[in-house]
């Protein structure tokens, strides 16, 4: 711009030199070197005015500049969270940017402006080699200043940062005169480099002083790195194992590490193996190897971890060979802690007691406890233990299903290294057979005895009572006042009640007399069951199971008939609140050692029937009298105590003998083995106590509907002896389709409740949809979800008019469908009779 200026001033003169004359004319007059000066002068001014002009100008948009360069440095500075600072040489004072005073946790105003509020806050530990970098960058030794250091925050703890600076000016002299720095937070750095420190640390710790060996691999083979552990088991040391290739090895090639090695870098997954090695050194050792591949720095890489396992491997061996042993033992182990608690049991613990190992982990044998023994017993038994003694005896205990059971028990304390007591060992023999046996035999012997004692006294009593029969019947040939007739049946029933007991105890005592014939048990044992479907509660279900083919025993059937009513009702009275009454027989054969778990048992081919009720069971201080006369549990009036006394003699006369087996709480089985009739005769047939028919079904179908295969079996047969036709379904859904298919067809249903699927009310409701005129019988021995009031008025509204309680009597089956098949043809409902009213149990 000034050039341009100084030209234009040149043309300017030129152009007025070369002006017309006039104007020369008119200044000739005038001095030419005033005119010269005064037109330089006048040119010189304004040239000096523009060029000032044109230099504020300009210095006003240089110095706009430099403001806006270093807000955008300080904005840039700020937004990369960095503070800033700036020192001022000739004031002395300090700018802290508001983001350096954040850093340290300190508001806008919070800090001053001295260089005392840097250093101040300077860990003391710091600040020396903070100084050292400023006094090296005064000097000019180092370009910058840089140091990371520790700050002290607002609330009291110390913060790393990393100050930077630089002297941007200085005098003359070479004294600084401004100075201009950053400040960066680099705490989490610092962390996080203090973390890896200690990984590193931890991880050097644990590869060299690792008790199994340790060695890197590049995926060529080279070894890397390798501790003490893997150089001991080579035999060799870490320089020289270091110097290894893998692939080279020809050990490694021979027990076929090199291919695991190479599966594993070329699946990038870990393998395992163990196998017999053979070292460097030689020496034939167990190991077990994992090749696991990594990358470290962009190349894959293999870690090899080696443990010995030679000498764990030959203590497992011992150990599962003693576990073997222990585990097929025939007497139960069991190992506990210092406290008894249950740590390891063997099979036959298991056998003994029922319960499994999972079950017994953490209990101790408390749960055995029967109740048969005092508190003193066990406190004497850990007194023996807890001394360090062995303690050896028999107890009784409760098996899992609640049975009692006799052992013969040894613990033996087992002491550690420094002689305390950590361990209990015990062994426990199963001697209850061998108690029952002593237990029969002494029963055995008593039974004996009593016999003959019971024989002597029956003697006498029949002595006695047989005049008194006599007297009384020559008396009433005398004596025919109403009166005197009377007392003569009151006294004549009387003596025939005696002379009843008198005979039991006789049978008890010579065993039974009377004609033998040959009797299939079959017909004997049906029509026991049907007895006791009639007589007794009909709370009390019962099952018979007999097989197909005849069971032939030599017998007197009024005897055998007895025996089994006998049972039967022992089983009734040990169940008055219900239960399942089973009536099974069965041939079983006895071998020498079988014969010899009952007295009187010999071998060989047995008929055995089995009485089996789900009652109160026999306690074990009741089961030693149970077949002694005079013995009951009953109140005083209600029992002779000759029952099972008879049963046993009658039993015993068929030259067999009766076992039983009863559980407190779940029930008694008597088993009544007689022997196998070898004689082909045509057997006596027991007397039925079974009415005659009053109806006849003439052809007509009956649809039977129960879930139970027995009772639809039971029930069709004595629908086909009455002359109808059974249809039977096992479901609701079948029975449904049964009638879908011929909707007239059927004279009566039989429908049972509760059934799986469609259940009973869902199918009577169906039924009187297709044929509303057909009547519907309902058995069942529950009424589910809608028991009570609610169930029999449901019914009704379905028009169910008759309902047969489980277990019915066959008689009470046919007066159900003589009602039901003559309310077809009247009108009206059916009411039903008090004694057959449904009654509400398990079906």
């Amino acid at each position: 711009m000034p050039g341009i200026v100084a030209a234009y001033a040149i043309v300017l003169s030129g152009v007025i030199a070369t002006a017309d004359g006039r104007i020369a004319r008119y200044l000739s007059h005038l001095n030419d070197d005033l005119f010269r000066a005064g037109l330089f002068v006048a040119v010189t001014t304004l040239v000096l005015y523009v060029g000032l002009h044109w230099l504020a100008k300009h210095f006003d948009a240089a110095d706009a500049a430099i403001r806006a360069s270093e807000e955008r440095w300080k904005f840039a500075l700020d937004g990369a969270g960095d503070g800033t600072w700036d020192w001022d040489g000739p004031t002395k004072k300090v700018f802290y940017s508001p983001r350096w005073k954040h850093i340290l946790g300190y508001g806008v105003d919070e800090v001053g402006d001295r260089l005392q509020e840097w250093f101040g806050r300077i860990h003391p530990q710091d600040a020396p080699r903070v100084r050292e970098q400023l006094r090296l960058h005064y000097l000019r030794k180092i370009p910058t200043f840089q140091c990371e250091h520790r700050l002290r925050t607002k609330d009291g703890s110390y913060k790393w940062v990393s100050s930077q600076g630089q002297i941007m000016r200085r005098h003359p002299n070479g004294r600084p005169q401004r100075a201009i720095g950053t400040l960066t937070d680099i705490s989490e750095r610092k962390e996080s480099e203090a973390r890896i420190a200690g990984a590193l640390n931890f991880t050097h710790a644990i590869l060299y002083s690792a008790p199994v060996g340790i060695v890197t691999y590049r995926a060529s083979g080279e070894t890397v790195s390798a501790n003490d552990a893997a150089a001991q088991f080579a035999g060799c040391d870490v320089e020289d194992l270091v110097k290894q290739n893998f692939r080279e090895l020809a050990s490694w090639r021979r027990h076929g590490l090199v291919e695991l090695a190479e599966r594993a870098l070329r699946e990038n997954k870990t393998v395992f193996h163990a196998t017999q090695f053979t070292t460097l050194s030689g020496r034939d050792t167990w190991c077990e190897l994992r090749f696991a591949p990594f990358v470290y720095d962009g190349e894959q890489r293999l870690l090899l971890i080696l443990q010995e396992t030679t000498e764990q491997r030959a203590a497992i061996e011992r150990l599962e060979l003693l576990h073997a042993a222990v585990a097929a033992a025939p007497t139960a182990w069991i190992v506990t802690d210092a406290r008894g608690v249950i740590e390891w049991v063997n099979p036959a613990f298991t056998t003994l007691t029922g319960y499994s190992a999972a079950e017994v982990s953490g209990r101790t044998l408390s749960l055995l406890k029967s109740g048969r023994h005092p508190a003193s017993f066990y406190a004497n038994l850990w007194r023996t233990i807890a001394d360090g003694r062995i303690w050896q005896g028999e107890m009784c205990n409760r098996h899992k299903s609640g049975a009692l059971y006799h052992e013969r028990m040894t613990i033996a304390p087992v002491r550690d290294h420094d002689g305390k007591i950590a361990h209990y060992v015990a062994m426990k023999e199963n001697i209850t057979d061998q108690r029952q046996l002593e237990a029969q035999l002494a029963r055995s012997q008593r039974l004996e005895s009593i016999g003959l004692l019971a024989s002597g006294i029956a003697h006498d009593l029949n002595n006695m009572l047989a005049p008194i029969m006599l007297a009384v019947s020559l008396i009433k040939d005398r004596h025919r006042d109403r009166e005197t007739l009377e007392l003569l049946d009151m006294m004549q029933g009387a003596a025939q009640r005696g002379g009843g007991v008198v005979q039991q105890v006789l049978t008890f005592a010579r065993g039974a007399d009377g004609a033998r014939v040959q009797i299939d048990v079959r017909p004997l044992v049906k029509e026991l069951a049907q007895l006791v479907r009639e007589t007794f509660p009909r709370q009390i279900r019962v099952t018979v199971a007999v097989p197909p083919s005849p069971l032939l025993v030599q017998g007197d059937v009024t005897q055998l008939h007895q025996v089994l009513l006998n049972l039967a009702v022992n089983a009734r009275d040990a169940m008055p609140d219900g239960g399942t009454l089973t009536l099974k027989a069965e041939t079983v054969e006895l071998d020498a050692l079988s014969a010899t778990q009952a007295p009187s048992g010999k071998p060989g081919s047995y008929v055995k029937i089995g009485i089996v009720d789900t009652g109160s069971g026999i306690p074990p201080e009741v089961m030693e009298h149970i077949f002694e006369p005079f013995f009951t549990t009953k109140p005083r009036g209600e029992g002779t105590g000759l029952g099972l006394s008879t049963v046993y003699g009658i039993v015993r006369g068929h030259g067999g003998f009766v076992t039983v087996n009863s559980t407190p709480g779940m029930g008694t089985e008597f088993d009544v083995m007689l022997p196998v009739c070898t004689e082909q005769k045509t057997p006596a047939q027991p007397l039925s106590s079974l009415d005659a028919p009053r109806i006849s079904g003439g052809g007509r179908r009956v649809l039977v509907v129960d879930d139970e295969a027995p009772v639809r079996l039971v029930t069709s047969k004595m629908l086909n002896r009455l002359g109808f036709i059974a249809v039977a379904a096992e479901d609701g859904q079948k029975g449904l389709d049964r009638i879908r298919e011929q909707p007239d067809g059927y004279s009566v249903a039989i429908v049972d409740l509760m059934m799986p699927g469609m259940n009973g009310y869902r199918l009577i409701g169906e039924l009187k949809t297709l044929a509303p005129s057909m009547p519907i019988i309902v058995a069942s021995g529950m009424m589910g979800d809608k028991e009570g009031e609610g169930g029999r008025a449901m019914l009704l509204t379905l028009g169910v008019r008759t309902v047969l309680a489980k277990p019915f009597a066959e008689k009470a089956f046919i007066d159900a469908l003589d009602a039901e098949l003559g309310a077809a043809v009247r009108t009206g409902p059916v009411r039903i009779p008090s004694d057959r009213a449904p009654r509400y149990g398990t079906s």
